[in-house]
């Protein structure tokens, strides 16, 4: 389910087509995490999220993120003579 979101009408869920992010702004108001993703073509997309979700969320980026940022970081210690 992580390459199409599923939207919920009338108690049937119906997948919709992945968009491209064009940005994404985030904010705090009043204690609660605000999230604004925007598709190109300018469709948005507003979640409120708690912390624990937003530590979540920032940990599942990491490890997206991570395998590749610890190869580039082997990659550049080769090339300068390091092992």
């Amino acid at each position: 389910m992580t390459l199409a979101r599923l939207a919920s009408r009338g108690g049937d869920h119906v997948m919709t087509p992945i968009k491209r992010l064009a940005r994404f702004l985030t904010d705090e108001v009043h204690g609660e995490f605000h999230i604004t993703l925007e598709a190109e073509g300018a469709e948005t997309f507003q979640v409120i999220a708690t912390e624990q979700q937003i530590a979540g969320l920032i940990e599942k980026l990491d490890d997206l993120l991570g395998d590749d940022a610890d190869e580039d970081e082997v990659t550049e210690h080769k090339e300068m003579g390091d092992e």
